[in-house]
């Protein structure tokens, strides 16, 4: 309970029923929490706490897609679990390239959501270290780094950015130095974890 106590859980839903069931449940599991009517009301309040984003999808004027893609352009990053009534398949990958830690269907049970919240935060870190690191490269790097993952040869490489096999060579050493990947499919595995940064991260393609 102590260690709940340092994190905040962030609770949208314009059902006020549910925001206030689940503001009351995760305080007598021990977070700090906060709840919102709408998606605008949470950016209105938006600071720095750390803990994790509990909304609804489907919400009136931004839908819970939407906010997501609006934090990620901001860079405002948070575990993010979405709940929805009325789940679209869609919908759901759409949340998930976006870097939602999961996607839950109303009903459910509020001990699984407390699960899913529990391993949402203590995955994020590791996330977040990803994506620092990849931020960390120049330009050049990150092109490198998104041909790499795609299989694509030294030879490739140089045509695709114009450069020197030699400096294509500089650039993968220094890619996987600095992602800290001892292998190709250590890269790819970091891959998934950059889906916040934007669509350009649709890795499948």
């Amino acid at each position: 309970m102590e260690a709940n106590a340092n994190q905040t859980i962030f609770v949208i839903d314009d059902d006020s029923s549910i925001k206030d069931f689940l503001v009351t449940f995760f305080e007598m599991s021990g977070f700090q929490t906060k709840g919102f009517d709408s998606a605008q009301d949470y950016l209105d309040q938006l600071d720095d706490t750390p803990g994790c984003l509990v909304s609804d999808v489907l919400m009136p004027n931004m839908d819970g897609v939407e906010l997501l893609e609006h934090l990620n352009k901001i860079e405002h990053l948070r575990p993010t679990i979405f709940i929805t009534g009325n789940a679209t398949i869609p919908m759901s990958i759409q949340s998930m390239k976006l870097g939602a830690s999961d996607f839950i269907e109303k009903p459910f049970k509020p001990e699984l959501l407390l699960e899913k919240v529990n391993n949402a935060m203590a995955n994020f870190q590791k996330n977040l270290d990803v994506i620092n690191k990849f931020k960390s490269l120049t330009g050049k790097e990150q092109q490198t780094f998104r041909f790499m993952i795609k299989g694509h040869t030294n030879k490739m490489l140089a045509e695709d950015l114009g450069i020197s096999a030699s400096t294509v060579e500089k650039h993968r050493a220094s890619v996987m130095k600095k992602m800290q990947a001892d292998s190709i499919v250590a890269l790819s595995k970091m891959a998934t974890l950059l889906r916040p940064l934007g669509e350009d991260f649709d890795f499948d393609n």
